[in-house]
């Protein structure tokens, strides 16, 4: 009995970390600028990568869909600049989820 309470208590304390580090980051999406930058510089099959963001625009939004413009470098070699539209839908929970990206002209 003496050796499953440490146990119990360090699985809680694991539990509860764990559980901080996600509401943390999931508050984080509710913003359109921090969803928007983390979706187009990270992810490992993201063919819409970039290595670098130089300019982030709402064009719109409507408090459910947003349109935004997100000009930057490319991380796939040459690094030449892109534009990308961005568009964004609000989910119930008020956390931003991209929809969809299409190439735009610079």
């Amino acid at each position: 009995m003496k050796k499953i309470v440490p146990i119990i208590i360090a699985v809680l304390i694991i539990f509860a970390i764990g559980g901080a580090r996600y509401r943390y980051s999931v508050n984080k999406y509710r913003d359109l600028d921090y969803t928007v930058q983390k979706y187009v510089t990270s992810g490992l099959f993201n063919k819409y990568k970039l290595y670098k963001v130089d300019d982030i625009k709402l064009s719109f939004s409507d408090g459910d869909i947003a349109v935004m413009s997100v000009s930057g470098m490319e991380s796939k070699s040459p690094h030449k600049n892109v534009k990308y539209k961005v568009f964004l839908e609000k989910t119930k929970s008020g956390i931003w989820r991209v929809k969809n990206i299409y190439s735009a002209k610079l």
